[in-house]
């Protein structure tokens, strides 16, 4: 179901139809190619599979640093559906499988610092004092709850969503901090019936971290682009 609608749904349009977003399809081609070694490696425990699941992050970063997320889905996938953490001495097994992902972290640092870096010297991020930090929480709540309804219901889709800069009305933030609150919540306590719903919902909001405007780049609010690999978590 998830690769029916990921290959099929209108906001992934931007991904495939502008050749300059390539790297999305490239980087998520890398990121599933990590998955499927790493799920190898968690049932064989041969270190060649790490390996390759480590290397095809490293590509998919020098194809975009989207894939900083890589390791943080694969601890999600560690809880479910591989069933990695165990019940007794929970807090060594997940230290265990925090340390076989340390190559994996030292990647993802090294290339948030360099994005960072490169983007800062094309002038290309916003300062704190042209865009506040108060301004930038506010929008990245509210565009979680658009980007969740826009897979839903993919409506009113633009090549470009102006940021609103403070004209958000509090009663819009409120409303969607509540309900990313009330669905995380929810998935929560739903964890001892069923392990998906809180898996699909952390990579959901996980996977976006690093494009939702809290290090902001350009002038948009929100890109349908953004939600190539995010909106799997939401699928599952």
């Amino acid at each position: 179901f998830a690769a029916a609608v990921f290959g099929l749904h209108p906001l992934h349009v931007e991904s495939v139809a502008w050749v300059s977003e390539r790297k999305d399809v490239l980087s998520a081609f890398f990121f599933l190619a990590a998955l499927n070694a790493y799920a190898v490696w968690a049932e064989s425990l041969r270190k060649r599979w790490l390996l390759l699941a480590t290397g095809s992050m490293a590509l998919g970063l020098l194809a975009k640093p989207m894939l900083v997320t890589l390791p943080f889905v694969l601890l999600l996938l560690d809880y479910w559906p591989l069933y990695r953490v165990r019940h007794e001495n929970k807090a060594r097994c997940i230290a265990l499988l925090v340390t076989e992902k340390l190559p994996m972290f030292v990647l993802a640092a090294a290339a948030s610092a360099a994005t960072i870096v490169v983007q800062r010297g094309a002038h290309a991020t916003s300062s704190l004092d042209a865009l506040p930090l108060a301004l930038r929480f506010e929008n990245a709540a509210v565009a979680y709850v658009r980007y969740a309804g826009k897979s839903i219901w993919p409506a009113d889709l633009l090549m470009y969503y102006p940021h609103p800069r403070g004209s958000l009305s509090a009663l819009a933030v409120g409303a969607a901090v509540l309900c990313l609150i009330a669905v995380t919540i929810t998935a929560w306590f739903l964890r001892h019936r069923s392990r998906y719903p809180i898996v699909g919902w952390l990579w959901y909001l996980g996977t976006l971290v690093p494009v939702i405007g809290l290090v902001q780049v350009g002038a948009q609010a929100i890109a349908d682009r953004y939600t190539y690999i995010p909106m799997i978590g939401l699928l599952v």
